[in-house]
C-alpha cells in the first residue's frame, strides 16, 4: 500500500494560495477560532470567578509592576515560575488597558487567536488545502489546555504564540524545496530571526528546550552539516539565558527551585508517556489499519512494549494533591492531570494504578512510535516531512529530557511543545481517524472545562 495519508479531496494542494480567490478560507478560519474563544467566555462562570489554577501566583510580579513602578526588584527578582518574558507583556498591557483580571485574561485570548495566523502559514506551507484551515483552527482551538488556559492569566497562550511564530521563521528560512530555493538573505534572517525569538521564549519558559533539539536534529536529518547555522543561533541563545539563571540560582526563581528542578526521575518518562494517549495514540490505530510495512514500521511495536514496561516497572506514584502541603516537594515527583484522574478512577487501589498507566503508557509511546514512522516515511525535500520530523524529534526530547527532573509534572506541561499537531492532525490522518481524534479532544476539553471554567 503506498503511504498517502493526505486527506484527498481536502489537503492535498498543488496550486500556490491565490487570497483573491482562497482568502475567505483564512477569514472562515479565524471567525471559526473567535466564536469557538468568546463562546467559552461568555458562557462560563470564568468572568465572575477571582483567582483561577495558578492565577493567584501569577498576577502577583504583574501587578507589582503595574503598582510599585519598573525596576530590577519588580521586573526580574520577582518569584515565579515564568520568565520576565511572559510577566512584562502582561504588566504593559495592564498599564495600557487596566489591571482588572478579566482586562487581563483577555491578552490570553488575543494570543490564541494570533497563533491561527502562523499556524495556517505553516499548513498551506506543508501542502493543506485552503479549505482545510478551519480544520486547523479548530485543532488549534481544542489541542489539549490550549483554548482552556487562553481563557486565564497562564503563561502557555502567548508562549505558544511565541513557537508558532519560531517554526514559521525556521520553514522560512529553511526551505530547499526545488520550487521554492532558498536564498542567501533567508540562510542569514531565518536563523538570525530564530535566534530572536528563541531569545526571549527561552525568558518565558525552560520547556522551549526540546523544540530546539527537535529543529536542529530535523534539519540535519534533512541537510547535514549544512544546518550549522542553526545550530549556531541555538547554542547563542541558550548562552544568553545562563544570566538570568544565574541570577535566579536556578531554573526558576528560588521559591519554585524545589517545584521545578533537575533530578533523575524515571518516573516522569511513565506519567508523560500515558499522557500521550490523547495526542499519539490515534496514530497507533492508524498504524494497524493502514501503515504496519513502513521502513521503520518496528517503531510502533517498540513503543508499545517500551510503555508497557515502563508502566510495571517504574509507575509514578499518584499521591492524593490533597496531602501535597504536608510532604516534601524536593524528594518526591508530583502528577496531576487528567491522567492521573483516570487512572485513579480506573483503580483506586493503590496497588492495582499501575495497570491503567502501563496501557496508557503503551498507547502513548506506540502511537508516538507510530508517528514517528510516518513522518519519515515523507520525502525529505517536502515541508511536510521537517514539519512532522520537529514534532516527533520534539516529543522524544521532551519526554527523554524529565528523566532529568523532579518536582511537580503536569499533563499541561505538554502544551508547550505540540504548537504543530492542529497540522499534523490534518496532513497526517485518513478523514475517520481526523474525526475519531476531533471527538476524543472535545470529550478532553469539555472535561477540563467543566472544572475549570464552570
Amino acid at each position: 500500500m503506498r503511504f498517502d495519508p493526505m486527506m484527498k479531496g481536502i489537503v492535498a494542494h498543488k496550486r500556490s494560495f491565490d487570497w483573491s480567490r482562497d482568502g475567505w478560507w483564512v477569514l472562515v478560519s479565524i471567525a471559526l477560532l473567535v466564536v469557538l474563544s468568546f463562546f467559552f467566555r461568555w458562557s462560563s462562570s470564568v468572568m465572575e470567578k477571582g483567582p483561577t489554577w495558578d492565577e493567584r501566583y501569577i498576577l502577583v510580579p504583574i501587578i507589582d509592576l503595574v503598582q510599585q513602578g519598573w525596576s530590577v526588584e519588580t521586573a526580574i527578582d520577582f518569584q515565579e515560575a515564568k520568565g520576565p518574558a511572559m510577566i512584562w507583556p502582561y504588566a504593559i498591557w495592564a498599564e495600557v488597558f487596566g489591571d482588572s483580571i478579566n482586562t487581563l485574561r483577555l491578552l490570553s485570548l488575543i494570543c490564541l487567536l494570533l497563533t491561527c495566523l502562523p499556524l495556517m502559514w505553516l499548513a498551506l506551507r506543508c501542502g493543506l488545502s485552503p479549505p482545510a484551515l478551519p480544520l486547523v483552527s479548530l485543532g488549534l482551538f481544542l489541542l489539549p489546555f490550549e483554548a482552556l488556559l487562553a481563557q486565564l492569566v497562564m503563561g502557555e497562550p502567548s508562549y505558544v504564540l511565541g513557537v508558532a511564530l519560531m517554526l514559521a521563521v525556521v520553514i522560512w528560512g529553511s526551505a530547499r524545496s526545488d520550487d521554492d530555493p532558498i536564498g542567501s538573505e533567508r540562510r542569514f534572517l531565518g536563523p538570525f530571526w530564530y535566534a530572536i525569538i528563541l531569545i526571549v521564549l527561552l525568558h518565558s519558559r525552560i520547556h522551549v528546550v526540546p523544540i530546539t533539539g527537535g529543529i536542529c536534529l530535523a534539519l540535519f536529518c534533512r541537510d547535514g552539516f549544512r544546518s550549522w547555522p542553526w545550530w549556531l543561533a541555538s547554542i547563542i541563545a541558550g548562552l544568553l539565558r545562563i544570566p538570568l539563571w544565574i541570577r535566579w540560582g536556578g531554573l526558576v526563581s528560588s521559591d519554585y527551585q524545589g517545584m521545578h528542578g533537575l533530578g533523575l526521575r524515571l518516573e516522569s518518562l511513565t506519567y508523560f508517556g500515558a499522557a500521550f494517549a490523547i495526542l499519539f495514540g490515534i496514530f497507533l490505530l492508524v498504524w494497524l489499519a493502514r501503515y504496519r510495512h513502513l521502513v521503520f514500521w518496528w517503531w510502533a511495536p517498540a513503543g508499545v512494549g517500551l510503555g508497557f514496561l515502563m508502566g510495571y516497572m517504574v509507575p509514578p506514584d499518584l499521591i492524593d494533591p490533597h496531602s501535597w502541603e504536608a510532604i516534601n516537594v524536593k524528594s518526591i515527583s508530583l502528577f496531576l492531570g487528567p491522567t492521573r484522574s483516570l487512572a485513579v478512577g480506573l483503580a483506586p487501589d493503590e496497588a492495582l494504578q499501575w495497570l491503567p498507566i502501563s496501557i496508557l503508557c503503551a498507547i502513548g509511546l506506540g502511537g508516538l512510535g507510530s508517528f514517528g514512522a510516518m513522518a519519515f516515511q515523507y520525502r525529505s525535500s517536502e515541508t511536510i516531512a521537517t514539519v512532522a520530523r520537529i514534532q516527533f524529534i520534539t516529543m522524544l526530547c521532551a519526554w527523554g529530557l524529565y528523566l532529568f527532573t523532579h518536582g511537580f509534572v503536569f499533563d499541561r506541561f505538554i502544551l508547550a511543545w505540540t504548537a504543530l499537531m492542529p497540522i499534523l492532525w490534518v496532513a497526517m490522518l485518513p478523514r475517520w481517524a481526523w474525526f475519531i481524534q476531533a471527538m476524543a479532544l472535545v470529550a478532553y476539553l469539555w472535561l477540563l472545562a467543566s472544572s475549570w471554567l464552570w
